[in-house]
């Protein structure tokens, strides 16, 4: 998880850790492609640019070679 580790904010770092270990590469490739989720958003008290950023590290942590 380099980058979710590199993330500096708490919280995103939070979700985006969450999004990694709940969702695969191809649920979340879906949602880099839409908007971000308002549920999700009030749940974590992130914001949208924080879901943004949090899905994509757990994208490309999902991506890197292991």
């Amino acid at each position: 998880m380099d980058m979710i580790n590199q993330l500096s904010d708490g919280k995103t770092k939070a979700f985006a850790k969450h999004c990694f270990e709940r969702h695969s590469r191809d649920e979340l490739e879906d949602a880099a492609k839409g908007n971000p989720d308002q549920a999700e958003m009030k749940h974590w008290g992130i914001t949208p640019g924080q879901w943004e950023e949090a899905v994509t590290a757990a994208l490309a942590d999902h991506q890197a070679p292991s």
